[in-house]
């Protein structure tokens, strides 16, 4: 995993590539409310680091 600034918003399409998987997968964990995101219009979603840093802390399988 790449290190990330911390005061960062990042994108769907962003975190996707940081995990190795889709889109989709990044949205479905939002719509779950494992992962924490604000909307950014009606179709966009920013995802502050802290939020990405904790989940994987959270979800770490190590």
């Amino acid at each position: 995993m790449r290190a990330l600034q911390m005061d960062k918003i990042l994108t769907l399409e962003q975190v996707a590539r940081r995990w190795n998987c889709c889109s989709n997968t990044v949205r479905n964990e939002i719509i779950r409310g494992k992962l924490k995101a604000f909307r950014i219009g009606e179709r966009r979603y920013g995802i502050p680091t802290e939020c990405v840093i904790e989940y994987e802390r959270r979800w770490s399988t190590c």
